[in-house]
């Protein structure tokens, strides 16, 4: 099976990938859908959103044998209505999580067989990245609350004794390379009540992998199939350090793993196959210094290095009580806010 990143196509033929080897391509493949579908003639009304054109995506699914998708993301509310995203898939049988007109529907889980193998994947989107999150009474993406993805991932553990379940979470901050102490912890805890791994997006760069009591854990797969200098009136467009791209092939019968990497030219919109890499992967390694570190060791370890220690964000610990989980969370907000004010000052 095949796990890519962040996908957000605004029109047919946006992104252009070249070199695929056909070994990669007749596996299936799962990914995070960065956007909710629009009609092509009405994708101009949707210019400050992040969307995926339905034409894109119909192309995307004819060339790359995309078996589901994750919907639990911080863009897929943001033209309003999932209902026709939600209704393309079906209709093509195929699968998504992660969404739903409540939190049951939210966290229900994807399952499927690989090589007679079941596999179980449950998505989960931080509200701390403008993740939307479905209640009780409200639509929205399955929260990634700790006691939450705890709990549920305990259930499904119970509910299916022989599968392998596979948490795969929308976290961390953008542009982060490491991931949060609470996310390293939460992904160890989760294998060690059961979970076959942990796969985990949004960052838009590739993050670090490890192997805790076997099982892999990829902190952030990064982009796959993103046009940038498009959305946003062309605001958005990540630094260099993105367009190197990630493709994880993980192989259950034999729990082997493949890294097959990919560059991006984002001035020409053209995906390219570089190389693959197997089980001990020498990128993967460069990308993961802390991979000795115990839990301690890394919380100092990451507020001296991570990407953003400069900006006054707060790092969230597993530990963390729920009180100070929210003073954290509405600290996050303000900077949300005053970021979108600015955004719309430079618009005008």
């Amino acid at each position: 099976m095949i796990f890519v990143g962040d996908i957000a196509l605004p029109f047919k033929d946006a992104i252009t990938v070249e070199n695929l080897p056909s070994s990669i391509k007749r596996h299936s493949w799962y990914g995070n859908l960065e956007g909710a579908l629009v009609d092509d003639h009405l994708s101009k009304n949707y210019n400050h959103s992040v969307f995926n054109s339905i034409s894109a995506i119909e192309k995307l699914c004819e060339d790359f044998p995309f078996f589901g998708f994750s919907l639990a993301n911080n863009h897929i509310f943001d033209t309003g209505s999932i209902e026709q995203t939600t209704e393309f898939l079906k209709k093509r049988k195929i699968s998504f999580g992660g969404i739903g007109e409540n939190i049951e529907q939210a966290n229900r889980p994807i399952v499927k067989y690989e090589n007679g193998k079941q596999i179980v994947i449950i998505n989960f989107g931080w509200e701390v990245i403008q993740c939307k999150v479905a209640t009780v009474n409200q639509n929205g993406v399955n929260p990634l609350n700790k006691n939450h993805v705890i709990e549920t991932v305990s259930k499904l553990i119970l509910e299916y004794p022989n599968a392998v379940v596979i948490p795969f979470m929308h976290w961390s901050y953008e542009l982060e390379s490491e991931p949060q102490p609470f996310e390293r912890e939460l992904a160890k805890k989760l294998i060690d009540i059961g979970a076959g791994g942990v796969i985990g997006c949004h960052p838009h760069r590739i993050g670090g992998f490890e192997l805790h009591n076997g099982k892999p854990i990829v902190y952030s797969l990064g982009n796959w199939m993103f046009k940038q200098n498009y959305y946003h009136n062309g605001l958005v467009s990540f630094p260099a350090f993105c367009n190197e791209e990630l493709a994880f092939e993980w192989c259950f019968d034999k729990n082997e793993f493949r890294f097959h990497f990919f560059s991006f030219d984002k001035t020409k919109s053209i995906l390219s196959y570089s190389h693959t890499e197997e089980n001990s992967s020498k990128t993967m390694s460069k990308l993961t210094p802390f991979v000795q570190l115990s839990n301690n060791q890394y919380k100092t370890w990451y507020s001296k290095n991570h990407f953003h220690k400069n900006k006054g964000l707060p790092i969230y610990y597993f530990e963390d009580a729920e009180i100070v989980t929210l003073l954290k969370n509405k600290m996050n907000k303000f900077r949300d806010f005053l970021i979108k004010l600015i955004i719309k000052f430079k618009r005008k």
